[in-house]
Order: structure tokens, then C-alpha cells, then sequence
């Protein structure tokens, strides 16, 4: 008899657990409602996510992800060095220094790869790389096809861990060596290798 009571209550428990609502997990996304810049990030995100922003009412409980739809260039800078001259910028690092992970949908500096000089660039990568290592990161985007890479040798590795990531482009610096594996594994697997054709001022 304890048996099926014990059973009965289980059953009761688990139809109890199935019909509770599905709730979306929660994605902070640092920017006002109305901005333009928004609706991409919302796009990708598709309509079936629990979207807040930075200057909406308190969210319940901590965000599952933090996205910053955009980060000038300006902005890069004094994160960089640890600087807030916005409150955007005060809520990123707020949250880097509590150890979560930023994700940036777009870094303006990334529109500037024809035109800037070369050392201009390679500054803001770095500036990219420093903020890598303070949590914050590119959003990875699935149609994504192309990729940088910042290498100065190009392995067979690199290209095969490329194209498992869906990239069909690979974007070198101009002095990136490729050895003679990468060059015949791209070919193989049909992705271009493209070098920047920037020229240093």
C-alpha cells in the first residue's frame, strides 16, 4: 500500500512539473529599447527569448546573457584601460568585474579592414584581445561565413578548425605566412583564404 502512495504522489509531482509554463531564459541586451541598432540583435535572437534592457525596470534574477548590440571604437579604448565614460560602458564593466562574460554583436572598428592603416587596426585588435581576456567577446553567430584570423603562420590545423566552424572565408593580415598543408587543406575543403591588402602608412 506505502508503494502506490508513493507512486500516486511521483505522478502527481511530475504532471504537476509538466504543466508549469516554459520560461525563456532571460538575455540582458545593454542598450534602449527603441535603438536602431537593436534589431538585428534581435533578429538573431529569433521571437522565442526572454529580451530586457539596461534602462528597463529590474530584471528577475541574473540574465542568462548580456549582449552589447554595438562598441565604437572610442568605447574599445577606455574599456580597454579600464575606463567608463558612459553608463553603458559602467554596466559592462559592473559586469566583468563580477565575473560574468559580455557578448558584443558588433565592433565598429571592424567596418574600417579596407581602409585603416595597418598599425591603426592592429591597435584595435589588440584592444579586442585585452578585452577578450576581461570576459567580454564576439557574439557567435551561425551565419557567420567568413572569419579573421590575427596568425602569423597558418597551419593545416587552423583551416580544418575553421571550416568545423562553418567558416568558408578565412581573412589574413598581408604578412601572414600559410604553410603548404593549410594552402592544399583549404583547397580540399573549399575554403578561400583571403589576405588584407591594407598597405602600412
Amino acid at each position: 500500500m506505502a508503494i502506490d502512495d508513493l507512486v500516486q504522489t511521483i505522478v502527481r509531482e511530475v504532471l504537476r512539473q509538466l504543466q508549469q509554463p516554459v520560461i525563456a531564459p532571460q538575455i540582458l541586451i545593454l542598450a534602449e529599447q527603441g535603438e536602431a541598432r537593436v534589431a538585428p540583435v534581435l533578429a538573431y535572437l529569433g521571437s522565442n527569448q526572454q529580451v530586457v534592457y539596461w534602462n528597463s525596470v529590474e530584471t528577475n534574477g541574473l540574465p542568462e546573457r548580456v549582449i552589447v548590440p554595438f562598441l565604437s571604437s572610442s568605447q574599445m579604448a577606455d574599456l580597454a584601460l579600464g575606463r567608463a565614460s558612459d553608463p553603458v560602458q559602467q554596466k559592462i564593466l559592473n559586469f566583468l568585474l563580477a565575473g560574468r562574460c559580455i557578448e558584443v554583436f558588433e565592433f565598429e572598428y571592424l567596418r574600417f579592414n579596407k581602409t585603416a592603416p595597418a598599425a591603426l587596426y592592429q591597435l584595435y585588435e589588440s584592444y579586442e584581445e585585452i578585452l577578450c581576456g576581461f570576459g567580454l567577446q564576439r557574439v557567435r553567430r551561425s551565419d557567420e561565413e567568413s572569419n579573421r584570423f590575427n596568425l602569423k603562420l597558418v597551419t593545416e590545423r587552423d583551416v580544418i578548425e575553421a571550416h568545423q566552424r562553418g567558416v568558408s572565408i578565412l581573412r589574413l593580415h598581408s604578412d601572414a605566412q600559410l604553410t603548404p598543408l593549410a594552402i592544399d587543406c583549404a583547397k580540399e575543403r573549399g575554403v578561400q583564404l583571403q589576405k588584407d591588402e591594407r598597405r602600412d602608412k
